[in-house]
């Protein structure tokens, strides 16, 4: 329902008082638990006040007794350390997913830089932790999302986006009527504060209680609501409520041929109010409340109340019980110097001033008088201390540790994850699974977190983006990758990155120019819970470094950059600057148009696909150097043949020149007057011609032998030798 004009205002502040009444009265018993349970936090606010006040000792009925120890040594501490200190190890993250046509995976990783930017500038680690530790306790946390004027920023009208922690948890009232865990169907809620008298006359001068010139008039105005006022004259202070509450406008949607039905467009107005007027009032620019819950541990449900619990609660019983124990323990310890003396009457007589100090002071002797036994000469014996009943003690020892017991099963946290020494006898195996079952008795705290505190926080945060940077042309700053490193960008408007870096503003035709406008699509969202930094540090030096061991040089140089950002030693991040760069001239096309370095696994792919394109290319080598020697055998067999072919025919020709001489040898012998006949002649040089050609055979036969021999001695083609190695 929308209020408007003079009477809207009182239909709203009648309707407001009604809301708050009604839920305060539904929160009466949950709020005094919450309180009695933070109370418990205080050691000394750990002991009942019939238990103390019989501790404290005094006079009563005419009787006085002496004061008895009150100790307070709490056990909760530790275990309920520990579980905030997984909460602030874990690595919370908002993922934010495309789910509709107009949503594209680009625009998700700017909305998602965006959100990470508010978490940053927020400090939204230690916001989520504050209320996490009040849920922790006593099983609800609360805080909120604001916007506030961006008053650094270029333009008066831009706004941001801020996560903000809530001081006083309990002056959040949400409706009672809500079902879900995170309260997103709540129909309207509160965040009070008390203002001074003073302070309230300053901020609204023109408000009727700052105008009432009388308590009479002031009392006519409260007189059906004195919750809302507290103390008295110039002490008065003022409750003062921001009163968030939904708008519901129904609008009818038609589908299908002739099929209809409502949607309901839900809008979140605000106002701030007291018991006598709206001070002021507004349109919220969400549709979701901007109150985040923290839920510690809700029980089922049993009558009408709901009800929540942290870590205190289950174990108030067994802390209680080790405060008495030790305080037993303590008290029958002090006895044991304060023993009396048993001895006959009359010993003291003349040393009483000894004897009673000697249980206060270290006396270097006592004397006493000497007697005898009545009716004989016997002396008496020395005096001497009473026995000590150590059975107190004993039953005092017992009740610390069952009671140390009781308050290990309320916590779920035992003795390996509380740090203490394993027992004789018990194995690894053991205490692991003694801390993992710790760590999954107290898991359900950091889930809750994770699974309904972070989701609905990202709801009201996302859906208030578009309306707060709706701004054309606004430059802000984003956070992206594991590095979360910044870069800026322009929104709602075309824009071109200049040489820096920074956005600048581009014509729509420029086919580099990139446009988000953040109105368009519809995400989903998703939380992650990682590991620490300093842990997810030390896997990445363990893995990277392993990694390393098993690579060539060349890939080496190409993840060395990577590898230097997970080392914490003074000097990696200027060397991994200076590893990045070489990289980049050697090894050109690693990163992408934006200059943005590619991710360990990107480069884990590339190193994998270069190392496959390097086995095909040895394969490659391996089959050319086997074709090489392949051609070079043929090239020895051919170079072998024409060695042979040469060598006869030097031996031919020395045979053809050695068969001329003697036929000139014969020509002249005929020519001086041999006696020989033409006949004997013509014998002479055929029978030298019939030498010649036989001699000529017998090479040619020694050729082929020659180079039959070499044939069988050459590999076949496309075979290595056995002694080469394959």
């Amino acid at each position: 329902m929308a209020y408007e004009g003079k009477n809207g205002k009182e239909g709203l502040l009648k309707e407001a008082i009604r809301c708050f009444r009604l839920v305060t009265q539904a929160e009466a018993e949950q709020r005094k638990r919450e309180k009695e349970d933070l109370r418990f936090q205080v050691p000394e606010f750990q002991w009942d006040d019939a238990a103390l006040q019989a501790r404290r000792g005094g006079t009563q009925e005419s009787l006085s007794t002496p004061p008895r120890p009150i100790l307070s040594v709490s056990l909760v501490q530790q275990p309920m350390q520990l579980v905030q200190n997984q909460a602030a190890a874990a690595d919370l993250g908002v993922n934010i997913h495309p789910v509709s046509e107009l949503a594209d995976e680009e625009l998700a990783e700017i909305k998602q830089g965006l959100y990470r930017r508010i978490e940053r500038d927020s400090n939204a680690e230690q916001v989520r932790l504050w209320a996490f530790d009040r849920a922790k306790q006593c099983g609800r946390g609360w805080y909120r999302v604001i916007t506030q004027w961006d008053d650094e920023g270029d333009d008066p009208s831009d706004q941001e986006i801020v996560i903000k922690r809530i001081l006083h948890q309990d002056c959040v009232y949400m409706d009672p009527a809500a079902q879900e865990p995170d309260f997103s169907d709540a129909e309207w809620a509160f965040v009070t504060s008390w203002v001074p008298r003073e302070t309230f006359k300053r901020l609204y001068p023109k408000a009727k209680l700052s105008e009432a010139t009388s308590d009479l008039e002031f009392s006519e105005y409260l007189k059906d609501t004195p919750e809302w006022v507290d103390g008295t004259g110039e002490e008065t202070a003022y409750l003062v409520a921001e009163y968030f509450y939904k708008d519901h406008e129904y609008e009818e949607i038609k589908y299908g041929d002739k099929q209809t039905r409502k949607k309901d467009k839900v809008s979140v107005k605000w106002c701030k109010l007291n018991a006598a007027e709206v001070l002021e009032e507004g349109d919220w620019n969400g549709k979701h409340i901007p109150l985040i819950p923290v839920i510690g541990r809700e029980l089922q449900p049993f009558d009408s109340e709901r009800r929540f619990e942290g870590m205190i609660r289950p174990a108030r019983d067994g802390q209680r019980a080790y405060n008495f124990s030790i305080s037993t323990f303590i008290e029958r310890m002090a006895l044991e110097p304060k023993i009396p003396w048993v001895g006959p009457e009359g010993f003291m007589e003349g040393h009483e001033a000894e004897w009673q100090q000697s249980n206060v002071r270290n006396l270097v002797a006592l004397q006493y008088k000497a007697t005898t036994i009545q009716g004989t000469q016997t002396a008496a014996p020395p005096p001497q201390r009473a026995q000590l009943d150590s059975t107190g003690m004993s039953l005092a020892m017992m009740g610390m540790q069952e009671s140390r017991g009781l308050v290990q099963s309320a916590t779920a946290m035992f003795d390996p994850s509380l740090g203490e020494t394993p027992k004789r006898g018990q194995s690894g195996r053991s205490v692991i699974a003694q801390q993992q079952q710790a760590d999954a008795g107290t898991s359900n705290y950091l889930q809750n977190l994770a699974n309904i505190s972070m989701p609905y926080e990202a709801k009201v945060v996302l859906d208030l983006i578009p309306a707060i940077y709706d701004r054309p042309g606004r430059v802000t700053e984003i956070l992206g990758g594991e590095d979360e490193k910044s870069k800026k960008v322009m929104l709602n408007a075309p824009f071109i990155p200049d040489e820096t870096g920074h956005p600048q503003p581009a014509p729509e035709s420029n086919p580099r120019a990139k446009v988000y406008d953040l109105s368009k699509g519809k995400y989903s969202i998703s939380v992650s819970i990682g590991k620490s930094y300093q842990t997810r540090l030390q896997q990445g030096q363990e893995s990277m470094g392993e990694l390393m061991q098993h690579l060539p040089p060349e890939a080496q140089a190409l993840l060395l950059p990577v590898y230097m950002k997970f080392l914490d030693s003074p000097g990696s991040k200027e060397a991994a600057e200076i590893m990045t760069k070489y990289r980049d001239q050697h090894f050109p096309g690693l990163t992408d148009d934006e200059g943005q370095a590619p991710t360990p696994q990107q480069l884990q792919s590339q190193i994998q696909a270069m190392q496959k394109q390097g086995q095909e290319q040895a394969q490659q080598l391996q089959m050319a150097v086997e074709q090489i020697k392949t051609d070079q055998a043929k090239q020895q067999a051919m170079i072998a043949k024409a060695q042979i072919d040469a060598q006869t025919q030097i031996q031919l020709a020395k045979m053809d020149n050695a068969a001329k001489i003697a036929v000139a040898q014969i020509n002249a012998q005929a020519k001086v007057g041999m006696a020989a006949t033409e006949d004997e002649n013509e014998a002479l040089a055929t029978g030298l011609q019939h030498a010649h050609e036989a001699e000529q055979a017998e090479q040619d036969r020694a050729h082929e032998a020659a180079m039959a021999a070499q044939t069988a001695q050459m590999p076949e083609l496309g075979q290595p030798q056995p002694s080469e190695p394959v």
